[in-house]
């Protein structure tokens, strides 16, 4: 896969979940896809379509969500994704979270991402 073709999948990923549309993010994964995200409070691991979908969709349920920025760059033999996120939360208000992600694509979408995770700060 050329890297032009693994950031238009990186893309076409981050697209997916700046509409919370988890069946297109689902399809940028290959059906035995892996994530693995090391959050504030655990390590999340998710394998297949499905339950990484799921697991970004439990990340991304506040009512008041909004993607305010990402950027995807070829890192060595991975692309290195990051995204950063707005969301009201009913008892701390209005908090911010970034995530920073490095992924394998190979012909058929991403095979595995790990990913770190700030965890929500206020946004005052």
């Amino acid at each position: 896969m050329t890297t032009a073709q693994a950031s238009d999948v990186a893309a076409r990923f981050l697209e997916a979940l700046s509409r919370r549309d988890f069946d297109d993010l689902a399809a940028t994964f290959v059906p035995e896809g892996k994530l693995r995200g090391l959050v504030p409070s655990a390590l999340r691991e998710a394998e297949g379509r499905k339950a990484v979908a799921e697991r970004f969709g439990i990340w991304n349920d506040a009512d008041e969500w909004e993607l305010l920025e990402s950027d995807v760059e070829d890192f060595a033999d991975v692309v290195k994704l990051r995204w950063r996120i707005a969301a009201t939360d009913p008892e701390q208000g209005r908090t911010v979270y970034e995530q920073t992600a490095y992924a394998e694509i190979d012909e058929d979408g991403i095979a595995w991402m790990n990913l770190v995770c700030s965890g929500e700060r206020r946004a005052d």
